[in-house]
């Protein structure tokens, strides 16, 4: 591998997915789906496990099933503000971050606003001095093949120069029939068809030498 660039997804994956941020989200996620199509809160949960595989996100999926139009809105409700209750400052993600000469970028599903939120609480915030979030892919993002398309022609690089890390392995398998590398984080080790990690600072230990690791 010839690794210049490691792209980064944002939620559960560079902070540990047991702290209960995805938990809150799901749960104002699981509220609003069951408000607007008048489900129970149970049916919503059911049913985002169906779609979320096609559509990759629950907004894509209520806005080309449901008519959701508001997405600002949407974003809004689902993506909590104190998100310093579940976060904090990591030294040690910061000081790996640094030791690497690749370009640094992040790739999320979720908006800006939420992602500058968790880069400020992991103090992490100014080493990515810009992102590309749902918000910058038109609402249509991972694992949709045009997203990946327009992420790659804007940093002007080729799939196998980038390292991309997500904790959903069907994010990686999108972007590995590009030609891309991934590496799965968190607990769900996914089937084995990617390098897995738990933690995102053990990066270091298995990046090869290639990408810049000190």
């Amino acid at each position: 591998m010839n690794i210049r660039t490691l792209l980064f997804d944002v939620d559960n994956t560079l902070y540990d997915a047991h702290c209960g941020v995805e938990e809150e989200m799901n749960r104002r996620i699981n509220i609003l789906v069951s408000d607007r199509l008048g489900i129970s809160t149970e049916e919503a949960i059911e049913m985002r496990k169906v779609f979320l595989p096609e559509y990759g996100t629950t907004l894509r999926w209520l806005q080309v099933c449901h008519g959701l139009e508001d997405a600002e809105a949407y974003m809004e409700h689902v993506h909590p503000e104190n998100i310093k209750e579940y976060l904090c400052e990591n030294p040690e993600l910061r000081e790996m971050l640094q030791k690497t000469s690749c370009r640094l970028e992040i790739l999320t599903n979720g908006p800006e606003f939420h992602a500058r939120r968790v880069l400020k609480a992991l103090g992490i915030n100014d080493l990515f001095p810009h992102m590309y979030a749902l918000e910058w892919m038109g609402f249509l993002g991972k694992p949709y093949t045009s997203a990946y398309e327009k992420v790659l022609a804007h940093m002007g690089e080729s799939a196998d120069t980038v390292l991309f890390l997500d904790d959903k392995e069907v994010n990686l398998e999108a972007f590995a029939r590009l030609g891309g590398h991934g590496i799965i984080v968190g607990p769900d080790k996914g089937s084995g068809k990617f390098p897995w990690i738990r933690d995102i600072v053990d990066l270091d230990k298995i990046l090869p030498a290639c990408c810049g690791m000190t």
